[in-house]
This record gives structure tokens, C-alpha cells and sequence, in this order.
């Protein structure tokens, strides 16, 4: 049962909320008023806005916490030490590589793994980023087989097919977590990084880039939508690069859903071809592993965020959810998943070309019947808002799991039923909740110097590749 006080600080946060809102005005180009603005700041940076779950793990989270790392545990090839992102495909993107050194950091700091294990598997994993085939000799193809660490495509077929700017920033965020929570490996970490060129991967204006072959041609695109861009920019700002362009949120537009105004991409998929959903698990992921605060700020405290617009948007986007269970009584938790058959994956959004909670392939095509209750977003949303509805949404979840395989991807919306895949990517979020959790934001430690600062301060050593001369 909920306590008085309980009960009495969420009607008050309701209520304060739903007074915000109600004052917010907002102009057809977007901006929020001065005035708004700054009462918005005021209370936003108040001691119970955005209350995460913290306090040490109760034995059935730390349970929690050892199913998945069961889904680590059978996935990783025991040639290579690599996890593969979907159960039983040997197959990885360094998004994935991201995945797996999160789920190893907290597995390491919850106990499930000791010192001996934990230096294998990261030893491993260094070893095939310092070794592994690079596309074009510059930067890692999308995709790589966890048996041979071959270059493939998504069909595990030999080949490279292209790189994605993205992607390597996600990367770029955990390479550097551990770099600073595990600094005798600082050196080797460096290595890695100087292999790649990273002219290729951000624009002198700060825009994240991809490429892909075609025809004997590689072509190059810019890369990802809002909040995907703004996430991946953190990766490049912790090694002293200025993603400009990807770290601000914009293009976008305003949208009310429930009375909450919330941003949308603004640019049009009918234009460039490039779909651009509105998911909330990235902007949460900033919360987890960044507290919304600033790249360069690892103050420990949760109660303050020096990147408002990034928290508010997160905030608006858990609102969001949540209304639409208080309003139309339907569960709703979502994210970016896998399926166990046709279309494989899809994002569940909260908004998407004109259509609200909408579920959309890579393609543009949607498939509305085959959103999930999410167990990653379930999962986020309980560990940074303590709240009656994020205690309904993980009693939902919390049997949608095998002890011996990991978490399953969710239940679907419209039946209840389960969607049993299992996917590194939900695996990795269930484990960096249950951390966040224990000890607030993720990224907490100092940074540590190592062998990159040693080459960027030698002139005669210069990296070139479009490095920074020295970290900021």
C-alpha cells in the first residue's frame, strides 16, 4: 500500500505539472516563451521533479538483474567473446558492442561476474575492436559475424556494406565509461579509437554521417532523427569532438498529445525518404547514463539537469504514456524491438508521419497490431520515475522473462500476449536500470588520461583522421 505522503506527492506533481502545461505558450515556429521558460527551469530544477528510483537492490531485482545477464552468458561465442545482438544469430553492429560492454560494467559492479571473468571478456572485445577489419581501411562496417568477426551484411553473408555514424557513437559512450571506471585499460581502448577516421563520421559542422556501398560507389548520408542524433552526439563530445549539429534539437516541430507539448522531427519522410519516428528510449537512455546533464558534468546529484530541453522533452514523453493509460486505459510502455517473425523489427512510437503511437518499420510501413508493451521502455521508465504507474507497468512485465535465458522483448499491446524474442539490446537496458538504480547516473567517474592524449599532445604522432588536437 502507498504511503499518505506517497499519494500526496504524486497529485502534487500532477497538479504542478498539469499548471505548467496549461502556461506554456508557444509559437508557430516552436519556441516557448521567456517567461514560460523560465518558470519551467525553476520547478523543473526542483527537489521532486524528476525522481528517479534509487536505494540498494532488493533480492528480486538483483534477480532481475542475473536473468539478464543469463542472455550475456549464452550468446557470447566462446572463440571471439562476442555477443550477438538477437538470440542465437551471431551477428553484431558496435551498437551492440555498446550493449555488451554496459551489461559487462554492470555485471562487474553488481557482483555477478568477478575480476578473472571480467578481464576475459573485456580483454576479448579489446582485442577485436585493436584487430577487427575496418570498411574502406577507415571505420567499422555496420555489421560483423560474432563467430569470425568477419565483415558482413545484415544477411551474415561476407561483405562490406557500410559504416553508421550512429552507431559508433553509442560506442563511443561506453568506450569511454570504461576508460574512466577502468583506467589500467585506458591504453588499449585509445588504440582502438586511433584506427579509426573519423572524417568520415562527423562533418566540420558537427553533423553524424553513414555510408553505404552502392555500385562500387560509397554513398554518404547524414544520420539519425531526434533524440537517436542527440544521444550518439554525447559519444563524440566525451572524446573531445563538436557534434554542433546533432547535439542541438533541431529540426523540429510542436505536437500536443494529451495537452503535453512534446518535439517532433521536423523534417519530412516524404522528402528524403527517411522515416522519423518519435521514440522515447533514447531521450531516457540520456537520463540513465547522463542524468540529462551536460557531457562534461559527472557531478553525482539527480535532482538538477544542465540539459533542460533534452529532460523535458523525456519528461513530456513518460507524461505522455502515462495519460494515455489514465485517459484510455491502455498500458502503454514503447520502444524500438525485434519480432519473432514479419517485419523482425519496429518502431513502437509515440508519434510517427501524422499517426500517434504508431508502429513503423525502417521501410515506413506500419504495423499498429504488433506494438509491444516494452520491457526496455518499462524498464527506464521505472528506474527514473517512482511513480503508481511505474509499479503497474513492471508488474507486467516483471514475469516476461526465462531464468535460464533472459528478458523477453514485451507483450503486445492489443492481446497480452507474449513476444518471446530475446535481443541484446533489452537485455543491456534491464541491467543499466537495476544500476542506475543502486548509484544514479552511469557516467559518474573522472575521465582518465591514456595513450590518446599522449599521440594528440605529440606533434610528431598526429593522428590526423580528423581528431581533436587535445580533449577540451
Amino acid at each position: 500500500m502507498m504511503s499518505s505522503a506517497h499519494i500526496f506527492n504524486s497529485a502534487y506533481r500532477h497538479a504542478t505539472i498539469a499548471a505548467l502545461v496549461a502556461s506554456l505558450t508557444l509559437s508557430g515556429c516552436g519556441l516557448i516563451s521567456d517567461g514560460a521558460t523560465q518558470a519551467y527551469d525553476k520547478v523543473a530544477n526542483g527537489s521532486w521533479f524528476w525522481q528517479g528510483r534509487h536505494g540498494a537492490l532488493t533480492e528480486e531485482e538483483l534477480e532481475w538483474a542475473s536473468i539478464a545477464w543469463q542472455y550475456i552468458d549464452q550468446n557470447t561465442d566462446p572463440k571471439t567473446g562476442l555477443v550477438g545482438g538477437v538470440n542465437g544469430y551471431p551477428t553484431a553492429t558496435m551498437g551492440n558492442v555498446a550493449e555488451y560492454l554496459a551489461s559487462l560494467h554492470v555485471a562487474y559492479q553488481l557482483g555477478l561476474v568477478d575480476h578473472l571473468a571480467f578481464d576475459g571478456r573485456l580483454s576479448a572485445v579489446l582485442h577485436f575492436l585493436n584487430t577487427m577489419d575496418l570498411f574502406d581501411n577507415r571505420v567499422p562496417n555496420r555489421v560483423y559475424h560474432t563467430q569470425t568477426t568477419d565483415m558482413v551484411n545484415y544477411a551474415n553473408e561476407p561483405g562490406e556494406i557500410g559504416w553508421s555514424g550512429l552507431e559508433v557513437g553509442r560506442l563511443l559512450i561506453w568506450l569511454n565509461v570504461f576508460k574512466r571506471y577502468y583506467p589500467p585499460y585506458g591504453e588499449y581502448i585509445d588504440k582502438a579509437l586511433l584506427r579509426w577516421d573519423f572524417c568520415a563520421l562527423l562533418t566540420p559542422d558537427g553533423e553524424i554521417q553513414s555510408g553505404y556501398r552502392q555500385d562500387n560507389t560509397i554513398q554518404i548520408t547524414q544520420d539519425g532523427r531526434l533524440g537517436y542524433e542527440e544521444y550518439a552526439a554525447y559519444g563524440y563530445s566525451l572524446w573531445g569532438f563538436n557534434p554542433m549539429k546533432a547535439d542541438v534539437l533541431e529540426p523540429y516541430q510542436v505536437f500536443y498529445i494529451y495537452g503535453m507539448p512534446v518535439l517532433v522531427d521536423g523534417r519530412d519522410p516524404r522528402v528524403d525518404g527517411v522515416p522519423n519516428p518519435l521514440v522515447s528510449t533514447p531521450f531516457f537512455d540520456m537520463g540513465l547514463e547522463f542524468n540529462w546533464d551536460r557531457w562534461d558534468d559527472v557531478s553525482s546529484g539527480d535532482k538538477t539537469h544542465t540539459r533542460l530541453d533534452l529532460a523535458r522533452q523525456s519528461e513530456q514523453l513518460y507524461r505522455i504514456q502515462e495519460a494515455r493509460w489514465r485517459q484510455d486505459a491502455i498500458h502503454t510502455a514503447r520502444a524500438e524491438h525485434i519480432l519473432s517473425g514479419s517485419p523482425w523489427f519496429l518502431y513502437d512510437a509515440i508519434w510517427a508521419q501524422g499517426s500517434l503511437f504508431a508502429s513503423q518499420t525502417d521501410e515506413g510501413d506500419f504495423y499498429d497490431n504488433k506494438a509491444l508493451l516494452s520491457v526496455k521502455a518499462a524498464f527506464l521508465m521505472w528506474a527514473l520515475w517512482d511513480t503508481e504507474y511505474t509499479d503497474e507497468l513492471m508488474s507486467l512485465i516483471s514475469p516476461l522473462h526465462d531464468p535460464e535465458k533472459g528478458w523477453f522483448e514485451g507483450r503486445f499491446e492489443q492481446s497480452a500476449g507474449y513476444e518471446m524474442a530475446l535481443s541484446l539490446p533489452t537485455n543491456a537496458t534491464v541491467l543499466k536500470a537495476l544500476l542506475y538504480k543502486q548509484q544514479g547516473k552511469l557516467l559518474g567517474a573522472p575521465y582518465s588520461s591514456a595513450r590518446l592524449e599522449v599521440v594528440r599532445a605529440n606533434e610528431f604522432e598526429l593522428p590526423g583522421k580528423c581528431h581533436p588536437i587535445q580533449l577540451p
